[in-house]
């Protein structure tokens, strides 16, 4: 989908931002459409059909209603991964959509978390340690 805006294209490239870290974003955010997408496949199968519906969920409340159905229908291993999987990795992918920008005392423009908590300023490590949690959490999600 393009956005209809008045301002050139080439803004974009010139936005400030730390280069470094745009390609590890992005593999965030994929690795989160990814889970997205796995936690919809599942609550299709507790509903019996296939649905977008869970798209038009946040992540985290897609999850959320995951756990419902998945108590509600004794799938005691798919609570068990909202717990130890769902949830954290969900936790981890909003504390990087969220991340606000600063400009860091090395003089790059930064992201960091909202509320201060650790990792603080994200860095390539940080941001690859949360595509791996989100990655972990899909290869885990109980069919």
């Amino acid at each position: 989908m393009r956005y209809m805006t008045s301002i050139p294209d080439s803004y974009a490239d010139s936005m400030p931002s730390d280069p470094d870290l745009l390609v590890d974003l992005g593999r965030v955010a994929w690795a989160a459409a990814r889970l997205h997408a796995g936690v919809r496949d599942s609550i299709n199968k507790h509903n019996g059909s296939t649905s977008m519906a869970p798209f038009e969920l946040t992540l985290g409340q897609a999850i959320a209603d995951l756990e419902k159905l998945a108590k509600n229908n004794d799938r005691a291993d798919q609570a068990d991964w909202v717990r130890d999987f769902g949830r954290p990795a969900s936790r981890l992918r909003n504390a990087v959509i969220h991340a606000v920008t600063f400009t860091a005392p090395d003089g790059k423009q930064a992201i960091g978390t909202v509320d201060r908590t650790p990792p603080g300023r994200f860095l390539v490590p940080d941001l690859r340690a949360v595509t791996l949690a989100l990655i972990e959490a899909s290869m885990k999600l109980p069919a």
